[in-house]
């Protein structure tokens, strides 16, 4: 895992510019840096990287990486590369290192940009034929290595964080005080709808995608469009192609040279993943899991269960609900994110990475990216007995199941009705959670549409879709890049591989619930693996914290804090907002979600002002 970034224009940078732009990517790669300044036409091309060891723990894999007249600037990893590598001796390369750098660079070399679609992993990476004066810039097909640019006034930046790109540009960056807004207004839901970020100038780049510089133009293309190829195979051979590309992405994701540190929760997910690796792969587990007190996301039990039938090496993380550090600690994240921390969730995980640091892993697996391939929310049950109702008597068994199984534990009220739940009205007040006090608290109406792009036809699948590439998991995964990389971690995802993916995505969708047990294809697949307990737990916990055990609403400095003049009041009614914290406890979800992200926010406005 690294840190890359890039300029194309007429400055040049001197020594303390360069170390400036390289100490802002300092804990993404703090095992080594470097810079390269290549003339391109009548400009200067320069590339900044900086190196977090994870293959090839030796010099000789530094970069930017040169092989004859090609550049390369790489974070990320290619999973891949030993497959690829192979390829490549038959075809008569040579290797000097053990790196996944030095295939990608000669991957690119043989096959050009076409080689792309020949990478599984995680990847931002610039590529460079001096040449033919051309480059690539490319982001991997999910997103989970960031990259974003700057393009104006002949200028071009990209870089692994925006606040490179402020060090690069030598100037403050202007608010997106509409990006503000719109999360305010709509969670984190709505912020990858577009590629807009939470600065004017700034663009993120699009997953799956990258673009050429040639000829003094800049071409974007595709290199990866989701394609459903509908197929009719019974579903024990559909689980069986489904298992075999689970147990290939564990396979790969397990290369390091450094040992892998688990996220373990209470549920299949992360389960599924620590038991293939320990009783398929003979790994040496080592586990970690937060434990908090509050009892409705209590999985200690369940942790506690499962670490003994793995007998892994496990720690749990205690989360201290301390009132008096908790704006100093959102504080110390806010600034590393540059941008605000848009769940709670997202701030225990930081304090997650701290603890997994400490005990000296420089790499971790979790599960992200499960619960929108194989279904794992609650909407998901809905949009299922929606999908299969033609199918008049798996329809009647599955909707007995759901009203037995389902409902009774289901809080939200927007999911207690599975006919009008799939109506577009319904759809968008469960995806952006309105509720009543929203329509008050804002001082304009909210009139932000709610789109879905068209990927497939099914209305389950196209939503599944849709959270994996434009609501949950592009969010997920860029909380747990900022959180991992302050930490100097790397982290891997075994379910967000390409291959995985399009299985899921091509098998009938009356296979992916059985008996109200959403995550059926997972549940099945490892049956030999993961315990009963845990594989056949239908109970969806997650975790969380109310916000009230961690900043008191009664503490005048909070609340000053809370209600300072900013931005914000552009957006929030203030009288009513402070109407809403006088209720100091029991807050519905939403409050909950909305009253920390005004915090969140408050603390990046005040940081970036």
């Amino acid at each position: 895992m690294c840190g890359i970034a890039g300029y194309l224009g007429k400055k040049r940078f001197d020594t303390k510019e360069i170390e400036k732009v390289l100490d802002t990517m300092y804990r993404r790669g703090p095992d080594s840096n470097g810079f390269k300044e290549i003339t391109y036409r009548k400009k200067f091309l320069s590339i900044f990287f900086s190196r977090l060891n994870i293959i090839d723990d030796n010099n000789r894999a530094n970069q930017p990486f040169v092989y004859k007249d090609k550049y390369l600037i790489f974070n990320g990893e290619i999973y891949n590369y030993l497959e690829l590598k192979s390829e490549l001796k038959n075809k008569g390369y040579i290797f000097k290192t053990q790196s996944d750098t030095e295939v990608l660079i000669k991957v690119l070399d043989f096959w050009g940009e076409s080689g792309i679609k020949k990478l599984e992993g995680m990847w931002s990476f610039f590529f460079y034929d001096d040449t033919k004066k051309k480059g690539i810039l490319c982001r991997d097909r999910f997103g989970e290595k960031p990259l974003f640019y700057y393009h104006k006034n002949n200028e071009f930046i990209f870089s692994s964080e925006t606040k490179t790109l402020e060090e690069i540009l030598n100037r403050k960056l202007s608010i997106n005080q509409d990006k503000i807004s719109q999360f305010l207004k709509n969670g984190y839901r709505s912020l990858h709808k577009n590629n807009s970020t939470f600065f004017k100038e700034i663009i993120e780049f699009p997953s799956g995608c990258y673009f050429i510089f040639q000829n003094n133009e800049i071409i974007k293309k595709n290199y990866w469009k989701i394609k459903y190829q509908k197929n009719e195979y019974s579903e024990i051979t559909s689980f069986k192609k489904i298992k075999e590309c689970l147990f290939k992405a564990i396979e790969i994701r397990l290369r390091s040279d450094f040992p892998i540190a688990f996220f373990l929760s209470g549920g299949i997910d992360s389960n599924s993943l620590a038991f293939i690796a320990k009783k398929y792969f003979n790994y040496d587990v080592s586990t970690f899991s937060i434990i908090g007190s509050d009892k409705k996301y209590d999985e200690s039990k369940q942790i506690s269960y499962s670490s003994k039938k793995l007998d892994s090496k496990h720690n749990n993380v205690k989360i201290s609900l301390s009132k008096k550090n908790f704006l100093e600690n959102l504080s110390v994240q806010t600034e590393y994110h540059n941008s605000p921390v848009v769940t709670i969730n997202s701030f225990l995980q930081f304090q997650l990475f701290k603890k997994i640091k400490q005990n000296g892993f420089r790499l971790t697996i979790g599960g992200d990216g499960a619960d929108e391939i194989f279904s794992g929310y609650y909407d998901h049950h809905l949009l299922y007995l929606n999908e299969i109702k033609r199918n008049k008597e798996l329809s009647k068994i599955s909707f007995k199941n759901w009203n037995k199984n389902i409902l009774p534990i289901t809080r939200n009220p927007l999911l207690n009705n599975a006919v009008n739940f799939t109506l577009e009205k319904n759809l968008k007040k469960h995806t952006f959670q309105f509720e009543k006090f929203k329509d008050s608290i804002f001082l304009k109406k909210n009139n932000y549409r709610f789109t879905e792009k068209k990927f497939v036809k099914s209305l389950m699948k196209n939503r599944m879709v849709n959270q994996l590439r434009h609501e949950t998991v592009p969010v997920l995964l860029k909380e747990v890049d900022s959180n991992s990389m302050y930490n100097s971690i790397e982290h891997r995802s075994p379910y967000l591989d390409s291959k995985l993916f399009q299985e899921c995505l091509n098998m009938p969708a009356a296979y992916y619930i059985q008996n109200s047990m959403a995550k059926w294809p997972l549940r099945k697949i490892t049956e030999n693996f993961t315990p009963d307990k845990i594989r056949l737990n239908s109970r969806k916990t997650g975790f969380n914290v109310p916000l009230e055990s961690l900043f008191d609403f009664k503490d005048k400095k909070n609340l000053d804090f809370l209600l300072k003049d900013s931005q914000i009041f552009n957006i929030v009614d203030k009288k009513n907002l402070i109407k809403l914290t006088k209720k100091n406890k029991n807050f519905t979800s939403v409050e909950n979600i909305f009253l920390f992200n005004i915090i969140s926010t408050q603390i990046f406005l005040e940081i970036t002002s």
